[in-house]
């Protein structure tokens, strides 16, 4: 197709020639090329948009397992015993009766000996699902976790071999095993996470 040649006035009237304009069916080929180059623009920033958020809610389940296994694995360590049992919903700790297993969703360790005053709660509440740290001082509950999901077995007392004991032994090795997921936020689909790890008394 030829373009049509467009003569301009020049300012003591006499017309221009060789100057040449767009076709409408260039101008509809650049408006189209134009609109696909900002809707891939805009598709990839949406897109990294999307994976910073998903990056960032892994990273932080990531960091907050790592903080509550330094705590937990501080304070066994650390501790001069401990027991396994319940937690009631008024905060009451029950310990599980020897011969029984040793396995449940309540752990009180006490950090001085022969001084039952002085401890540290770590339990997870049926009816929230939130898995938290309490001490002997009033208000000191703090929640570490949300949405777990087993909380039947979350503290088991092994021999070496890794069998449930049914009572506390000098050399009793403390299982800790935390399922939880997050819900779904902006737009990512929910994610389960597991931490498990042991620790014994030194």
């Amino acid at each position: 197709m030829m373009k049509p040649f467009i003569r301009s006035r020049c300012p003591h009237g006499a017309w221009r020639s060789g100057e040449q304009a767009f076709t409408l069916p260039e101008m509809m080929v650049t408006a189209a090329i134009f609109t696909l180059l900002v809707a891939g623009m805009v598709s990839t920033h949406l897109f990294g948009l999307k994976m910073f958020q998903l990056e960032g809610i892994k990273l932080s389940a990531s960091d907050g397992a790592r903080k509550i296994v330094g705590r937990l694995m501080d304070d066994i360590r650390s501790c001069d015993s401990f027991q396994i049992g319940t937690v009631s919903t008024n905060g009451t700790f029950t310990a599980l009766s020897l011969g029984v297993t040793q396995a449940g969703p309540a752990l009180i360790v006490f950090p001085i000996p022969n001084n039952t005053t002085n401890f540290v709660v770590y339990y997870v509440s049926s009816s929230d699902q939130k898995f938290r740290r309490a001490t002997d001082v009033k208000g000191s509950t703090r929640v570490l976790a949300g949405s777990v999901t087993n909380i039947g077995d979350l503290f088991r007392a092994q021999d070496f071999a890794g069998n449930v004991l049914t009572n506390i032994q000098n050399n009793t090795v403390l299982h800790v095993k935390l399922e939880f997921y997050q819900a779904a936020r902006f737009g990512v689909l929910p994610d389960y996470y597991k931490l498990e790890t042991s620790a014994t008394r030194r």
